[in-house]
C-alpha cells in the first residue's frame, strides 16, 4: 500500500520541479559529528552559493502516519510533504512534495508567505496546505537542523552534512513518548547522478556513518515514539 498523498488539486501553478537524482543517506552517533565534518572539509569543498545554514522542516502526514508507515515497511514508491524555511527566515517557506522511487528522488516545490511560529497552530498549518496543495494532511513534526554543503571535487556529487538535529514539536498521533528536544544522531546525505556514491566518499563517510534507508522525518517520528536511537 502506498503512501502518496490523497489526490492534489490538479494544475498546480506556481511549482517548480527539479531535476530526478539519486540520495543516499548514511546515520552516526551525534558525538561523531564533529570528526565526520571534519573529514568533509577534509576531501571536499565547501558548496559556493549556500554551504551553511539552519533549516527548518514541518513534516505532514495522514492521521494513520502513512508516509511514515511506508518507509518503515520499505515501499519502493513513497512521497512525503513538508513545509521548509532557512534562519533567520524571510517571510517565506518552500511547501514541497517530495517523491521517491527506489534511491531516485524528484521535489516539487512552491515558495508561500510565512512566518516561522513560535509554537504550531495545526489549522492554520493544514489551511495553508489545503491551500496550495489541495490537500488535508494534519502536521506531524517540527524539526531543524545544522546543515552543511559541500560538492566532490569534480563538482559531480553534493553531500549535506545534518548535524544538531532538534524536534521542536510533536504530534499527539505519533503518540510522543519522549520529549521534544536534540537527537542522538546526524545525517549524511549524497546527491547525485550515479546509484552508489564514489568509493572513495563511501569509505569516507563509512568511517563514522552507516548507510540507512530511513528518512530525517522516519528517524525523528521513530525516536519521539520510543524506539531505537
Amino acid at each position: 500500500m502506498s503512501a502518496a498523498p490523497e489526490p492534489v488539486a490538479a494544475g498546480l501553478t506556481g511549482w517548480s520541479e527539479s531535476t530526478e537524482r539519486f540520495e543516499i543517506k548514511f546515520e552516526g552517533r551525534a558525538s561523531l559529528a564533529a570528526r565526520m565534518e571534519a573529514l568533509l572539509r577534509a576531501r571536499c569543498r565547501p558548496d559556493p552559493e549556500f554551504p551553511e545554514n539552519r533549516v527548518h522542516s514541518i513534516y505532514f502526514d495522514t492521521g494513520r502516519l502513512a508516509a511514515y508507515e511506508d518507509k518503515a515497511a520499505g515501499q519502493y514508491v513513497k512521497e512525503k510533504i513538508r513545509l521548509r524555511w532557512y534562519d533567520p527566515g524571510d517571510g517565506h517557506a518552500w511547501l514541497e512534495l517530495k517523491g521517491r522511487t527506489g534511491a531516485r528522488g524528484s521535489k516539487r516545490r512552491k515558495r508561500v508567505p510565512f512566518r516561522p511560529p513560535g509554537r504550531v497552530d495545526a489549522r492554520s498549518l493544514a489551511a495553508l496546505l489545503r491551500e496550495h496543495l489541495g490537500a488535508t494532511h494534519p502536521p506531524a513534526l517540527w524539526l531543524d537542523y545544522s546543515r552543511l554543503r559541500f560538492v566532490t571535487p569534480d563538482g559531480a556529487v553534493r553531500v549535506c552534512l545534518d548535524r544538531d538535529v532538534v524536534v521542536r514539536w510533536a504530534s499527539p498521533v505519533l503518540p510522543p513518548r519522549r520529549p521534544p528536544g536534540a537527537l542522538p544522531f546526524f545525517v549524511v546525505e549524497v546527491k547525485g547522478d550515479a546509484p552508489q556514491p564514489p568509493a572513495w566518499l563511501s569509505e569516507t563517510i563509512g568511517r563514522y556513518a552507516r548507510r540507512t534507508a530511513f528518512s530525517k522525518y522516519a528517524l525523528c517520528v521513530e525516536h519521539v515514539r520510543g524506539g531505537a536511537s
